[in-house]
C-alpha cells in the first residue's frame, strides 16, 4: 500500500478539488450545485484563511502525488451539527479520494488510519472522532469500520449540505 501523508490545503488546490468533485464517484456522495472556483473559494476560503476553525488537507501518496481531500473540525465549533449528531467532545472528519482508479485498493483504509492519528494530535482535548457518511455508502462505512470506528446510529440528520441528504450512518472512534 502507498505511503499516505497530508499537507495543508491551499487555494492553489481548488482546481484539483473542483475536478474531483465533478467525477461521478465523488459527485454521488459529495453533491455540489456549483463546483466553480469562485463557489469553492467562497465555501473553503475561510478555512484556508484561518477565519473558520475547520482544517483542510490534501491527501498525498508516495512521492507527493495528490489523491484526495480531507477536513477536520471540532463539533463544538459547529453547535447545530454538534447537537444534530449528539456525540459530545468529538472532532468530525470528511474525506474523499479523487481518482476512481485508486478506489477499492486499500487507500481509503490507509488514509483514514493516518488521518485519525493526525486528528487526535491536532485536538488532544477530544474523546473521539465522528464521521457521518451516507448510510448507502458502503465503501466509506467499510473503511471506517476497518479503522475501529463503531456504528452509533443510522438516521436522517438535519443539514443544509446536500451531501448529507438521506439516512446517515453516524460512526465514532473513541480515543484509546
Amino acid at each position: 500500500m502507498a505511503d499516505v501523508s497530508f499537507r495543508p490545503f491551499t487555494r492553489a488546490d481548488l482546481p484539483l478539488l473542483a475536478t474531483w468533485l465533478d467525477t461521478p464517484h465523488v459527485a454521488h456522495w459529495w453533491p455540489r450545485e456549483d463546483t466553480s472556483l469562485a463557489a469553492l473559494d467562497a465555501h473553503y476560503g475561510p478555512a484556508i484563511d484561518g477565519t473558520d476553525q475547520s482544517r483542510l488537507f490534501l491527501i498525498l501518496i508516495d512521492d507527493g502525488t495528490p489523491v484526495g481531500f480531507c477536513e477536520t473540525y471540532l463539533h463544538a465549533d459547529n453547535p447545530e451539527w454538534d447537537q444534530t449528531i449528539g456525540l459530545p467532545n468529538v472532532a468530525g472528519i470528511d474525506y474523499l479520494i479523487g481518482a476512481p482508479e485508486l478506489c477499492g485498493h486499500g487507500l481509503g483504509t490507509a488514509m483514514i488510519g493516518a488521518f485519525t492519528g493526525l486528528v487526535f494530535g491536532l485536538y488532544p482535548q477530544v474523546s473521539g472522532i465522528a464521521s457521518v457518511p451516507q448510510a448507502a455508502n458502503p465503501a466509506s462505512r467499510r473503511v471506517l469500520e476497518k479503522n475501529g470506528f463503531r456504528l452509533v446510529d443510522v438516521r436522517t440528520v438535519e443539514s443544509d449540505d446536500p451531501g448529507d441528504s438521506g439516512p446517515a450512518a453516524i460512526y465514532l472512534l473513541e480515543r484509546a
